[in-house]
């Protein structure tokens, strides 16, 4: 009887691994391919990046550099340290002619195009498949990304069960304190990196997702990659025309365009101003949404990832369904650039 109890328990085992690698394939195949290296028509947006030279309005992506506009150069330091504020006071007149001034600007000498304000503002399972992958049938919720962004070739550190999420973020060009009016947007390409492992160990499923457990597994350290091209478009629907890809060691883990996803940019926004009164839990700290009150100039909302992600809850027990040191992940977007992000050593 013992015997038939231990072989019982060794095949209930063994499927469950079975079942756990199963579940853990890619649900995205395929090589990386040459990067589109393509920047919006000057007619849909304008695009811009920085470098310790000045401020820069790009006209071409050529690869392992930029072309365009050193516009420090002709509006002067103080009218274009600030971004947001340069786009404040633009009179789009007065830029010049592209093909008469254009330089170039090594990616490897660029910086953060602009200062985004703390705490971002993220949206979770906001595209149908993704929801579906996590066994989650609850609509889209939000939570706060404490950890501040960095830069797009930042390293990630290395940490148990760690996670990527592709995204498209919007930065509103002015405060948000009405989410019935909304003011212009920028785009920018982000990765949001989890600490899966702290976030499961955090999370109460007695409570409504979102308020525990995301605010500690989504704030750790050099975890939010932001890129180096800020896309300021002129239609408020330009972001749903955007693809986004994620590469692990050049093999394709996520693809996915933002026609797809569930809450619309409004929609997030009207979201956060709902829950704006309630706490969430980080550790044994409470922490807001919006602890301002409102949406500030310049905050980064994280409109949400499709699948592709690694975690699934019945991989969590295996550290090798997830990141290792040394891997390599890289994220594409249209028009956006791209992230490279390699996972250091412990």
């Amino acid at each position: 009887m013992l015997r038939i109890l231990i072989l019982v328990l060794i095949s209930l085992l063994l499927a469950f691994v079975g079942y756990s690698y199963h579940q853990s394939q890619p649900v995205v195949d395929g090589k990386r391919g040459p990067f589109d290296p393509r920047i919006a028509d000057r007619a849909q947006a304008l695009t811009f990046a920085r470098s310790a030279r000045g401020l820069i309005l790009v006209t071409e992506h050529a690869g392992d550099a930029l072309l365009g506009v050193n516009l420090t150069r002709q509006f002067g330091e103080a009218a274009t340290t600030d971004l947001l504020d340069f786009l404040r006071n633009l009179d789009e007149s007065l830029l010049p002619d592209p093909s008469q001034a254009a330089e170039r600007f090594a990616l490897a000498d660029l910086v953060m195009p602009l200062s985004y304000t703390h705490p971002a503002v993220a949206a979770g399972t906001n595209f149908k498949e993704h929801a579906e992958e996590v066994y989650s049938d609850d609509p889209p919720f939000l939570f706060p990304k404490l950890t501040p962004a960095g830069h797009w070739n930042d390293a990630v550190p290395f940490l148990p069960r760690l996670d990527f999420e592709a995204e498209l973020c919007m930065v509103p060009l002015a405060a948000i304190d009405n989410p019935a009016v909304l003011p212009d947007f920028a785009l920018v390409l982000c990765n949001d990196f989890t600490d899966r492992w702290t976030l499961i160990r955090e999370i109460d499923l007695g409570e409504p997702l979102g308020f525990t457990g995301f605010a500690s597994g989504k704030a750790c350290a050099q975890c939010l990659p932001t890129g180096y091209l800020v896309v300021v478009p002129r239609s408020p629907e330009f972001y749903r025309s955007l693809e986004l890809a994620l590469y692990v060691n050049d093999e394709k883990r996520q693809q996915f365009r933002m026609q797809d996803l569930i809450l619309p940019i409004e929609q997030i926004v009207a979201q956060a101003f709902e829950v704006k009164p309630w706490s969430y839990t980080k550790g044994k700290e409470m922490v807001s949404l919006l602890p301002q009150r409102d949406i500030p100039a310049g905050t980064l909302i994280l409109t949400g990832t499709a699948a592709g992600v690694l975690f699934k809850p019945v991989n969590i027990w295996n550290q090798g369904f997830y990141l290792q040191p040394g891997d390599v992940v890289r994220t594409e977007a249209t028009y956006l650039g791209h992230l490279e992000n390699t996972v250091s050593e412990p």
